[in-house]
């Protein structure tokens, strides 16, 4: 998430990135301004090989958000993307803390 922000992100803003828990949860998220995820692109970007229009420069496999979506979902949490002109690109990662009984 952190690579993907450093390399679609606005060069002049910073990126934030945040870390919280509960008892329950892990929270993960990665904000950044710089081009909108179009709204089309957003139900395939965490599929392989799929980019924004932004990401069309070669950068990488095309593969780092599937990978970390992967990732989250085999630990049972979840990866989920927003991207607006006014409030930038956030991705957010949930992990449970806790295992099901």
């Amino acid at each position: 998430m952190l690579g993907n922000a450093i390399t679609h992100g606005a060069k002049n803003e910073p990126i934030q990135v945040r870390a919280s828990s509960t008892a329950e949860q892990l929270t993960l998220s990665v904000y950044n301004m710089g081009p909108v995820i179009a709204p089309a692109m957003l139900p395939f970007l965490f599929r392989p090989f799929k980019r924004s229009e932004a990401g069309q420069r070669e950068e990488g496999l095309g593969l780092g958000l599937y990978i970390a979506s992967e990732i989250f979902t085999a630990h049972g949490g979840t990866l989920q993307v927003t991207s607006t002109f006014t409030e930038g690109t956030k991705f957010v990662a949930t992990i449970p803390l806790t295992q099901p009984m």
